[in-house]
This record gives structure tokens, C-alpha cells and sequence, in this order.
């Protein structure tokens, strides 16, 4: 315990050199001393990486030698012992089993690989234990960078599954290969009868023979060197690695599911295709709003819900619009009887409101998304009613990046997350735009 105390204490002074050296390199306008200064760091920086090495070298064996302890008391029990008011499979050491095995068969879940991976995030050095990709398909980078582990991947995941009142937790994610064009049909299932001489296609692309092909674009999520090089603890290194990660990339892609552009490597946006002279949105499933229309519930009847396709209204639709117009426009919309159109609860576990328009849920969007209702210009779009998982998918296999470079015009190190998707929309049966119309 002593050893570890003092190696802590020998990795904080490291780490208030290098913090002085970045201040003193801040302030410098000589290009050498900052190079000099630079080299200085690295040089600290490989020191840093080797005491941490070493300290989780010591946490290993702490936890090692705690799980053998454990075990022993476990054995040292009696067959017919009960476990009362405790963890019942830990009679068994299930739990600390399949934890094992879940290390074992997953080389990026181990512990060294996630050191590994943390030194390299913070000191640019790559050992044998890490992944790094060096190829990829037609149009990505020839090198994406080090593999980031299982274990971040798993909390991004749920960091976004997490995410209330967001496009890319509605979406459909699918993991499919780039460059291939997928029959629209073939993401849903048909029902046909057959005899016993009908014959059967393995591909059949349904009644709709429109298709969609996915891309390898490039998104990058640039991280803080500042905020990463201070921390000392694996876990806590990752779980502020995936919530930075998370809050970037779900707030890009909100934005890119309905704005994004093909051209610049985004995903394509709702709107992007609408705005096409061949959109492949149907016109009729563009709906122009006027003032004296959104005060009226009866207008909404008559110009969209009377529209819905049976299809539609058993896959529970939602709405997308931004809070201003939530408040300003739906809230004060009431039947001949004075009754609201609305309803609002809120969800107890995380406190987060939940709002319905003629009870069908509805997601908010910043105004950089959806113009609000009020704010808006003639023709401009101030919301949408779709049923997500049939209108639009994401095609990526959530396999993050991280790369470290030295930037020469700007003296400094550079840490990005890079991910490799697509998105495109599926079915546009399954949306309505809301368009306003001034006059």
C-alpha cells in the first residue's frame, strides 16, 4: 500500500510539471521554446505512462488477490450454508464467472488493453497490446486509428440508449456493408401463401422496389486533452471518455438525420432530400400550416391525422417539433368543449417530462433542427409525424477510433474519436413534414 501511495503521489507532481509547462507554452510566441517545451512534456508523459503501468499492475493484484479471497471463503463454507438477504448467485461465484469469462474471450475487455488504451490517449504510445486499424473499405481512411475498448463501447451504447427526447435513439441502427444498394422491402417481412410447387426467392424485395445504399463517411469527435490527462483511474477515464463521446455524436447526428448533407459526408437529412426536384418524399405527404390552421384543432383532423394510412396508425406515430412551438402553439390548442389536445406527465425514475399531442408522444429538437412554429418564414419546416424506426436508419457498427497526432501549425497534440456511418431514409411512406404557410 505504502509503494502505491507514493507512486500517486510521484504521478500528481509529474502532472503539475507538465500542467506549468502547457501554461508556460501557452504565453510563449517562440516557436522553438514551444516545440522544446513539447518534447519536454512527451518526455514526462512517458513517465507518467510507465507509473501508471505500474499502479495498475498494483490494482490487479489488489483485485486478483481479493477475488482469491473471496473464493476461499466461499469454499470455506458448508454445502447446506443459506444465503440470506445477500446476493444469492454469489454462492455459486456465477457472477464472478462469467465476468471472467467475459475478459477472456474479449482481448479489448482486459484490463491491459483499457491501461493500454488510456496511455495512449494521454501519451501517444502504442504497445503490442492494442488494435489499431491501419485499412478499411473504398472511400475511408487508410487509418482510423486504435480500437477503443469493448468496455467504452458498451457505455456509449447505453449513454445513448439513455438519451430521452433525441432522433438517433428512434432511428433504425442497422450493420450492413457499404456500397451495396438493399431493396427498401427487404427490411420488413411479407406473407405470401405457397404450394407445394411454388417456388421460393431468398432475395425478394417486397412491393417496393425503391432502394437505399448506404456509404462510408467519416465523423470525428474531437476530445480534450486537459480534461483526459488528469485522470488517474481506468474506470473513471472511460466512463468521462463515453459521456464525452456521447453527448457529441447523438447531438450530430439529431442534427444530421434531419439537415445533413450527402455532399459533406453527413448522413442525408429528411430535409436535405425534400429540398431535391426528384425528392423521393411524397407530395402529398407535405403539409402547409397556417397560422389560423394551428389554432384549430379541427384543421389538424382534417389536413393530417385524417391522412394516416391504417398501416401507420398501429406503429404508434410520434411528432418532432421544438419546444417553443410545443408550448406556443399545441398547449393552447383545445376541442369545442374546452377541453386541451394535449397531455404532459413526467417519467419518475429520471424526471424526464413526457409530452403528447393527441396521444401520440412527442420529441423535442433544438430550433437549429425545426424552425419553431412562430418563428418561422413561409415554407420553412416546423415539425414532422413519423414513425422513426420504418422512415430512417443508421448504418454503423458503433466501432470507435481514437488517433493522436502532433499538429506542427499550432504546436500541439491533437486526440480525436473518428466512427465510421451512414444514414439514409428508408420508407418515406412513413413521414409527414409540417410546413409553415404565411397568407
Amino acid at each position: 500500500m505504502g509503494r502505491k501511495k507514493a507512486l500517486e503521489k510521484r504521478l500528481q507532481r509529474l502532472k503539475d510539471r507538465i500542467k506549468k509547462l502547457a501554461d508556460r507554452a501557452k504565453i510563449s510566441e517562440d516557436a522553438n521554446e514551444v516545440r522544446e517545451i513539447n518534447e519536454h512534456i512527451e518526455n514526462i508523459q512517458e513517465d507518467i505512462s510507465d507509473i501508471q503501468e505500474e499502479l495498475s499492475a498494483i490494482e490487479e493484484e489488489e483485485k486478483q488477490k481479493s477475488e482469491e479471497d473471496d473464493k476461499n471463503k466461499e469454499k470455506s463454507e458448508p454445502d447446506n450454508a443459506e444465503d440470506r438477504g445477500g446476493n444469492p448467485l454469489a454462492s455459486y461465484n456465477i457472477q464472478k464467472a462469467e465476468k471472467r469469462n467475459d475478459l477472456n474471450n474479449d482481448p479489448r475487455s482486459t484490463i491491459e488493453y483499457r491501461t493500454a488504451f488510456m496511455n495512449y490517449v494521454k501519451t501517444g504510445q502504442i504497445t503490442q497490446d492494442l488494435q489499431v486499424r491501419t485499412g478499411d473499405a473504398a472511400n475511408t481512411s487508410s487509418d482510423l486509428g486504435v480500437l477503443i475498448p469493448t468496455t467504452v463501447v458498451q457505455e456509449i451504447i447505453k449513454g445513448v440508449e439513455k438519451v430521452y427526447g433525441q432522433l438517433y435513439s428512434r432511428v433504425r441502427k442497422t450493420n450492413l456493408k457499404g456500397g451495396v444498394k438493399y431493396p427498401i422491402g427487404s427490411f420488413d417481412a411479407t406473407f405470401s401463401r405457397i404450394t407445394e410447387s411454388t417456388k421460393s426467392y431468398r432475395q425478394n424485395g417486397g412491393s417496393i422496389s425503391a432502394y437505399v445504399e448506404f456509404s462510408y463517411n467519416i465523423g470525428e469527435i474531437r476530445l480534450s486533452q486537459t480534461l483526459l490527462a488528469n485522470i488517474l483511474s481506468v474506470p473513471i477515464f472511460e466512463k468521462e471518455l463515453s459521456e464525452t463521446i456521447v453527448k457529441a455524436y447523438v447531438k450530430a447526428m439529431d442534427k444530421e438525420i434531419m439537415t445533413g448533407a450527402s455532399g459533406n459526408n453527413e448522413c442525408e437529412g429528411i430535409l436535405t432530400e425534400a429540398a431535391k426536384m426528384s425528392s423521393r418524399i411524397p407530395n402529398a405527404n407535405i403539409i402547409e400550416f397556417t397560422a389560423e390552421d394551428m389554432a384549430d384543432w379541427k384543421a389538424w383532423q382534417e389536413k393530417l391525422f385524417a391522412k394516416i394510412p391504417l398501416k401507420m396508425r398501429s406503429m404508434n406515430p410520434e411528432f418532432v417539433m421544438t419546444p417553443n412551438t410545443y408550448e406556443a402553439n399545441i398547449k393552447t390548442l383545445c376541442d369545442d368543449n374546452n377541453r386541451p389536445v394535449y397531455t404532459e406527465t413526467f417519467n419518475p425514475v429520471d424526471g424526464a417530462e413526457i409530452s403528447k399531442f393527441k396521444g401520440k408522444n412527442v420529441t423535442f429538437v433544438e430550433d437549429d433542427v425545426l424552425e419553431n412554429f412562430n418563428d418561422a418564414d413561409n415554407g420553412e419546416y416546423f415539425g414532422m409525424y413519423w414513425v422513426p424506426n420504418m422512415a430512417y436508419a443508421i448504418n454503423t457498427n458503433m466501432e470507435f477510433y481514437v488517433k493522436r497526432y502532433f499538429d506542427d501549425e499550432t504546436n500541439q497534440f491533437v486526440e480525436k474519436a473518428l466512427v465510421v456511418n451512414d444514414g439514409k431514409i428508408l420508407d418515406p411512406s412513413y413521414l409527414y413534414l409540417l410546413k409553415k404557410k404565411v397568407g
